[in-house]
């Protein structure tokens, strides 16, 4: 299973994008899928130093291929408040979808839930969905009908 409600956050209170990805990395620590925090944020700023992850208007798919991440999961964080993701397109993020995918798996994995979440999120009804359920267990069902089986 890619994503569990474990790996659903709401309403947190983070203030950039620093606070989001060392977040996502102490996360994926507290789940069991690494064992090397400092290394998971390290890859996650490097895919941001290549482009900003923000793909539209309060989305934004950070995302790290990487040797310390042991099983390839999807964590969702949504703030309380946008915050600026610093993209070329000034976008600010809101709703975050954390892809983390071990270096051995990243080419077929990784595509494969990239292109679930991102066919998704040109629904504009996921989109508001994802931006306003109120509990982790009502995201968790919406994900379960919404996201292709083998994530789930």
């Amino acid at each position: 299973m890619i994503v569990s409600e474990e790996q659903l956050f709401l309403n947190q209170h983070l203030s950039t994008k620093e606070e989001v990805l060392a977040f996502i990395a102490d996360k994926a620590a507290e789940i069991g899928i690494t064992m090397n925090s400092a290394q998971v944020e390290r890859d996650l700023w490097a895919r941001e130093k290549e482009y900003a992850t923000a793909v539209q208007q309060l989305i934004a798919i950070p995302h790290a291929k990487t040797e310390a991440i042991l099983e390839a999961k999807l964590l969702f964080i949504r703030l309380v408040e946008p915050i600026d993701w610093e993209s070329k397109e000034g976008f600010k993020a809101q709703a975050i979808f954390a892809i983390l995918v071990p270096a051995s798996e990243a080419s077929q994995q990784h595509l494969k839930i990239l292109s679930s979440v991102a066919v998704n999120l040109l629904e504009e009804t996921f989109q508001e969905q994802i931006l306003t359920i109120k509990t982790e267990h009502e995201l968790m069902d919406y994900l379960k009908d919404n996201l292709e089986g083998e994530l789930i």
